[in-house]
Formats: structure tokens, C-alpha cells, sequence
């Protein structure tokens, strides 16, 4: 089967577009994704902080309880030199209760883990 020459011209921007959109996709967390590690990650620490069974450890839960994430914006993230994860450059709106509603940019290391993106030290 013989493409004429028009649709062979009008498939060839689609799939230059198709091959571009898989480049960009490789592989590093998204926003979103970052945004759920970040909760998970605090939801995590406040379990092991209350856990702890010392009042240090209970104050330090209650006061996690209350920070609140209001938005996560990945900025670029770049594969990190054992190729297990990404360094990601990432911008974070966050309310906590010490220091009130700050915006703020830090890098941070994540990892895949069995049930998705995990921050790792």
C-alpha cells in the first residue's frame, strides 16, 4: 500500500511530534507525582514521629499535621550520577505553622520506590 504524497506529508508532522513528546518524557517525576512524594514523605515522618512514644515526637506529629502543601512546580530534573533517581530542582508553596505561607526553591533527590516517587536523602 502506496501513501500519497499529501498524506505522507500530513503524517510526518504528527509523528515528529509523537517522537518529540516521548524525548521529553524520560522518565523524571512529574509535578504532580513530586507534589504526592512530598505527602507521603511527611505523612511517613509524622507516623514515625508519634510512634516514637516520647512527647517530643508527638508535638513534632501535630505540628506536621498542620503544614499544607498548596502547590508543587517542577522546574527540570536531571538523572543523578548513580542513575537510580533524579535531582529536581523544584519550587514548593507551603503553609506551615512556624513560618506561615512561604514559597520556596530547593533540589531534591528522588527515588521510584515500589508504590511510586519517594524523597530520598
Amino acid at each position: 500500500m502506496q501513501l500519497s504524497t499529501k498524506k505522507w506529508f500530513s503524517a510526518v508532522p504528527l509523528t515528529a511530534m509523537a517522537l518529540m513528546l516521548v524525548a521529553c518524557s524520560d522518565g523524571a517525576p512529574s509535578s504532580g507525582e513530586i507534589e504526592q512524594a512530598l505527602k507521603s514523605g511527611m505523612t511517613q515522618a509524622a507516623t514515625q514521629a508519634q510512634g516514637s512514644g516520647n512527647p517530643v515526637g508527638a508535638a513534632m506529629s501535630n505540628i506536621m499535621s498542620k503544614v499544607e502543601i498548596h502547590d508543587v512546580k517542577s522546574l527540570g530534573c536531571k538523572k543523578d550520577d548513580a542513575g537510580s533517581g533524579y535531582n529536581c530542582n523544584v519550587e514548593m508553596d507551603v503553609t506551615s505553622p512556624f513560618a506561615g505561607r512561604q514559597k520556596s526553591t530547593r533540589t531534591l533527590h528522588l527515588i521510584k520506590g515500589s508504590t511510586g516517587w519517594e524523597i530520598a536523602q
